[in-house]
């Protein structure tokens, strides 16, 4: 049961950093004086799609293990 949570927990935190750093790239979305303009919003969409990937790669992981348990 806790492995399907994880699972579930992981692949949610990865879409919602893909969808996020996709609306930062493609939108106009907090950007203004005050919020994330220029290069600070580029370096949080790098660090948004290397979390994403980290998370992947830690899911496919923990997949693989469970398949070899069973």
């Amino acid at each position: 049961m806790q492995n399907n949570i994880n699972t579930i927990l992981s692949g949610f935190i990865i879409v919602m950093c893909l969808v996020f750093s996709y609306f930062l790239l493609f939108t106009d979305m907090m950007s203004g004086d005050n919020n994330l303009s220029g290069p600070k919003r580029n370096i949080f969409v790098v660090i948004l799609l290397s979390y994403a990937a980290y998370r992947g790669y830690r899911l496919y992981k923990n997949i693989q293990e469970s398949k070899h348990k069973d």
